[in-house]
């Protein structure tokens, strides 16, 4: 029993001493084993250490416990598993941050620093973001005050506490949606007993921003449909210029404006109603989207945008929509969730309009047809004469019959004759026929013969040679079933569906016809299709600098308000005009002014249009989220939303043409003595417009052929006047002759009839 007590006396003491030792600050720091811990309930993929020399927070004294060893921890951290490295220097630690946001990649910073120095400098650096965590270790019993210290988003923040000893508090700033920057108690950990809390040590974000808590945002908008309807108050700030720097756009009253409906308006509602937030719709500054300042006063480079985009570099707005397009450019200054809309880059062009008729017979063929047609009726007098006149040529070559040739060597059968009269008897041979003579003025006749052939003349045949007779029938079957019946089919095609001219519907057209035809080429100020233009190549690159030659004294004419002003100035037509921009955008325009009055080109580039919110925007996942579970892009709900909104427009339109009818016939009433017909034509103008395009045949349409007429009738009379001025001829000498030739029938023709009376009376009287 003895025995037992003395073991149990030395253990207790052992005991005692062990926990002394590890009570001692010179064998492992609490601070330390807490925040190894705190870490690891974050599992991070690394973590980034500040640990200025300045810092309290910083000592190697081991009997003050309120300080950290960062060996300490640094060998704590790599127990776990973990990658590290600490930095002594600010600028460093920042570049390290910047780097990693650039790879977008998801960093973790612990700093052993007081934060009322450091938040300041992160928010200017634009590090605050949401794939960066800042932890500081504050060592204090509370948390700093919120007069004293805020975090505005999207930075976000940790903020550890120490009220006692082994104890530990994490307080975070993006605990709740509301976009308050007041730190909230989210975890602790307890040294003695529990460690951490919960795990893992901060709510996620899609848990946060789920439910927005009836939060309100700030909306920019302006006028652009069918993305939006905007109505404008007489007060609006018409003076707020897109043109504003950046940093003056807090001076600036934003009006809020009314927005009767459009397709992201509906969108931005069936957010609202999921997330449970609410919007206010304000007025983008110059009412456009926005573009990158290349320079600024000083001439300076400088990336601050304008416009819509603008308040959202500056933290003014949270949301932005409206068909947004997607660009590098403004992918450096906001950033974009999943686009809602896969568009594709057009322009708009007049319909093509009908050709002028009086040309219409010369259209059949293409002017790549008529230059082989013309040769083939060129060379076909020529051809014909060379088949008839190659015989004539073989014949006429001497052939003597009395000498043989065997190689070098000729033999005359005469001599042979002689000497051998028994012994070798020659075949008398027959005595060549004289060759016929080639018939005169041959290659002159061939020539008319075959102009007379294909212009469906009547003409004789030439020659009666098999070669020149077949060669007859072909030429007469091309003239015939080939030329005359496809001129013949096309033609009347033409007369029954007029011609209009080529649509241009490609880049290479378009470029041509601002060449040739003085096509100007407009586009929205400030938009994603004037960026296209600025920055590409090739082609774009081009028509960009002829836009800038449209007018010499203002480089900048091309630039429009709108979309829907382009398309007013097609409809205008008193020049050829053309307008770049979204195709459903343009699609949509066009619908308002009629379809048909309007040529939509091919697809140009692919466009994508998304919400656009601020850089590291910390609910930017959570909408993704939303619009990803909702299938709003996959499902069609979207290009439901879209039609929705094209069939609103057109019950619109109905409505508007209904009420003009009822307006016109109230006017069309009293006048009593008003035409029916011309009431009738009144009332309904679209069809007369509609019917212009299939009417009936008229000798309008066979003006060319009569200006043919015309012309031959004219050439003939000229070609007369020079054959009788080359030819000498004596016209009054033929009007004599042509004279006394009358006169002697005249005087013929009374001696019969008197000679034929003197008859008659003799008959009677005998």
């Amino acid at each position: 029993m003895q025995c037992s007590w003395v073991v149990l006396l030395l253990l207790s003491g052992s005991l005692t001493l062990l926990a002394k030792l590890s009570h001692s600050p010179c064998n492992e720091s609490d601070v330390a084993i807490a925040l190894s811990q705190i870490i690891n309930g974050l599992q991070p993929r690394q973590l980034a250490i500040l640990a200025l020399p300045s810092s309290r927070l910083l000592s190697g004294d081991c009997e003050n416990d309120d300080t950290i060893q960062v060996d300490d921890f640094i060998q704590r951290l790599h127990e776990l598993y973990y990658k590290s490295v600490i930095f002594y220097d600010t600028e460093l630690f920042f570049d390290y941050i910047d780097a990693n946001l650039l790879g977008a990649i998801e960093c973790v910073n612990l700093i052993f620093h007081e934060p009322d120095e450091l938040s300041a400098r992160i928010q200017e650096r634009r590090l605050a973001h949401r794939l960066s965590l800042f932890i500081f270790y504050w060592g204090a019993r509370q948390p700093p005050n919120a007069t004293r210290l805020s975090f505005e988003e999207p930075m976000r923040a940790v903020v550890i506490t120490r009220p006692r000893h082994k104890a530990f508090r994490i307080y975070y700033n993006q605990a709740v949606p509301t976009g308050t920057s007041q730190l909230r108690l989210v975890n602790w950990y307890d040294g003695d007993n529990l460690g951490l809390q919960k795990t893992p040590l901060l709510p996620s974000a899609a848990a946060v921003y789920a439910n927005f808590e009836s939060r309100v945002f700030r909306v920019p908008v302006f006028h652009s449909p069918p993305w939006f309807w905007v109505s404008y108050n007489n007060d609006s700030n018409i003076s707020s210029s897109s043109e504003e720097p950046l940093e003056e756009y807090e001076n600036i009253e934003y009006n809020e404006v009314n927005v009767t409906g459009g397709r992201d308006h509906r969108l931005l509602m069936l957010l609202a109603q999921h997330m449970n937030f609410q919007f206010a719709y304000i007025e983008a500054p110059g009412r456009t989207q926005g573009s990158l300042r290349a320079m600024d006063d000083n001439g300076e480079l400088n990336d601050s945008f304008t416009g819509g985009i603008g308040m959202l570099q500056s933290g003014l707005a949270d949301f932005f929509l409206g068909d947004v397009g997607l660009s590098w450019e403004r992918r450096k200054a906001i950033e974009f969730s999943f686009f809602t809309l896969a568009d594709s880059g057009a322009f708009a062009t007049h319909a093509p309009r009908r050709l002028n008729e009086a040309l219409a017979i010369m259209r059949p063929f293409k002017l790549d047809i008529w230059p082989y047609l013309i040769l083939t009726i060129v060379f076909s007098g020529p051809i014909f004469y060379g088949i008839i006149a190659m015989p004539y040529k073989w014949r006429s070559r001497r052939i003597a019959f009395d000498v043989e040739h065997m190689g070098d060597l000729c033999i005359y059968m005469a001599y042979i004759k002689e000497i051998t009269p028994c012994v070798l008897k020659v075949k008398r041979l027959r005595r060549p026929q004289p060759s016929a003579q080639m018939p005169p003025q041959l290659f002159q006749r061939c020539i008319w013969f075959t102009l007379r052939l294909f212009l469906k003349q009547s003409c004789h045949e030439l020659y009666h040679d098999y070669r020149a007779k077949f060669l007859t029938i072909v030429y007469w079957i091309a003239a015939t079933y080939v030329l005359a019946d496809v001129y013949s089919a096309q033609l009347t095609s033409q007369f029954a569906r007029p011609a209009h001219e080529a649509p241009i519907n490609t880049l290479q057209r378009l470029q041509s016809a601002m060449l040739r035809d003085g096509y100007r080429l407009y586009v929205e100020k400030e938009s994603s299709s004037l960026e296209m233009l600025e920055n590409g190549t090739e082609l774009f690159r081009q028509l960009y600098a002829l836009m800038r030659q449209q007018q010499p004294d203002d480089p900048r004419a091309f630039l429009i308000d709108s979309v829907e002003a382009g398309i007013k100035l097609i409809t205008d037509g008193r020049e050829n005009k053309a307008v770049l921009g979204g195709r459903e955008t343009l699609y949509f325009n066009i619908q308002q002014y009629g379809a048909k009055n309007f040529q939509l080109s091919q697809k140009l580039y692919t466009r994508y249009s998304a919400v656009a919110v601020q850089i590291g925007c910390p609910f930017l996942d959570s909408l993704n989220d939303v619009l990803s579970l909702m299938h709003l892009f996959e499902g069609g709900i979207l290009d439901k939303m879209t039609t929705a909104e094209y069939e609103a427009q057109s019950r619109m339109m109905t409505k508007e043409q209904a009420q003009q009818s009822k307006e016109l016939a109230a006017v069309e009433s009293a006048q009593a003595n008003a035409n029916t017909k011309s009431n009738e034509a009144k009332n309904q103008p679209q069809h007369t417009q509609d019917n212009e395009m299939i009417s009936a045949l008229n000798l309008r349409m066979l003006q060319g052929a009569f200006i043919a007429l015309g012309v031959g009738s004219l050439t003939a009379a000229l070609m007369l006047l020079l054959e009788l001025f080359y030819r000498r001829l004596n016209l009054a000498q033929s009007l004599r002759r042509c004279r006394q030739r009358w006169l002697r029938r005249w005087r013929r023709f009374k001696r019969m009839l008197r000679h034929l009376t003197v008859r008659i009376f003799a008959l009677n009287w005998g």
